[in-house]
């Protein structure tokens, strides 16, 4: 070979080495589509889906969700029903989540974006990992962006980040992923309350007829008035649009000094509460109150139904319905709730001036 074409030969490849040094480095790892959905299997095997685990900071799980037939349950609370709503919403976000810019793939950038991996113990971002069985692999969802619509992800199997068109709302707290309603009894359907303490204290509020907007307040003291009739009917709101902080097992607790509240509907609903009062669990926490509850058709003294042989049977499927909610579950409730459905006689009467007779 002559010494030109030598010379020649060693500018080609100086170019070449210098032309590859310059391109970016891609591998399969940290390659990610410029645009098109960001999960293409999961649209078609969405109603598939039946396991779902979401791991937060720590490497903590926030919930882990399984599917049995068309019942969602969280494992992490004693397998008590997931909420479908936030369950649907996140995995109709996921299907349809369109990538709209690729990001980096560089991990000292991961933080900004809020998708480092969930082993820190500050991480930002919330891992959402599908069943091995269906292919798809885990997304960290990182910070909604600022200044422009969509979110930052990142999957699990990857080097590389992106920007998705989609908003996803993935809540870090358990509770929030549970079904928080308990009963909704709206305060016109009901025509009777019934509280009763541990010391035998007896409370009972009674709508006398259907046309009466008022409860009256029954064995009330001599010389004694209530406070008002909001006071009263309050009573009968108790379980109106009822929701939980916590929920387990009913049988966790221990239910033998228990109030109890009775609430009658004018269908022959009748709704047995039963309330205690929890010491807390820390010195800097407040006590907890649990409620448990069951639902039946109300009987007369002679133990026949009220109602119509039709009426009862709507009753009955309605009490149904709320017991396969409930039963065996014990729930936590706020400390209003609990004072609202607790409250001892004097708390609905006017305070008494006139000194004691002697």
């Amino acid at each position: 070979m002559s010494r030109k074409h030598f010379s020649w030969l060693l500018f080609a490849t100086f170019l070449v080495g210098a032309v590859v040094m310059i391109l970016p480095q891609h591998t399969g790892k940290d390659e990610v589509p410029e645009s098109g959905l960001l999960l293409p299997g999961l649209e078609d095997k969405v109603n598939e889906v039946n396991w779902l685990r979401l791991t937060g900071a720590g490497n903590q799980t926030i919930v882990t969700l399984q599917r049995e037939n068309d019942l969602w349950t969280v494992e992490e609370a004693s397998g008590y029903r997931a909420d479908w709503e936030s369950l649907r919403n996140l995995l109709s976000g996921l299907a349809q989540a369109r990538i709209v810019e690729p990001k980096t793939a560089n991990p000292e950038y991961y933080e900004r974006l809020g998708v480092e991996g969930v082993s820190s113990e500050s991480a930002a971002g919330v891992r959402v990992e599908f069943a091995a069985d269906t292919g798809l692999p885990a997304v960290i969802v990182g910070n909604k962006a600022r200044g422009r619509s969509g979110q930052y992800v990142r999957l699990a199997d990857s080097d590389a980040s992106a920007l998705i068109d989609t908003a996803l709302d993935v809540p870090v707290e358990r509770s929030s992923w549970l079904d928080q309603s308990i009963i909704d009894i709206s305060e016109a359907e009901v025509v009777d309350v019934e509280i009763t303490h541990a010391d035998g204290e007896l409370i009972e509020a009674t709508r006398v007829s259907a046309e009466d907007e008022d409860f009256q307040l029954q064995n009330l003291p001599d010389g004694r008035t209530v406070k008002s009739n909001w006071t009263v009917n309050g009573l009968a709101n108790v379980l109106a649009d009822l929701s939980m902080d916590e929920v387990k097992p009913q049988d966790s607790l221990v239910w033998e000094d228990a109030a109890r509240l009775s609430l009658l509907t004018a269908d022959g609903l009748q709704v047995a509460v039963q309330l205690i009062q929890q010491a807390a669990r820390q010195e800097s926490s407040t006590p907890e109150f649990w409620i448990r509850l069951e639902a039946g058709l109300f009987t007369t003294a002679l133990g026949t139904p009220a109602g119509s042989e039709e009426a009862n049977e709507e009753t009955r499927k309605r009490a149904e319905e709320i017991n396969n909610r409930t039963r065996g579950w014990a729930y936590r409730i706020p400390q209003y709730k609990y004072k609202a459905m607790t409250p001892k006689m004097e708390d609905l009467l006017e305070v008494n001036d006139e000194p004691p007779s002697l």
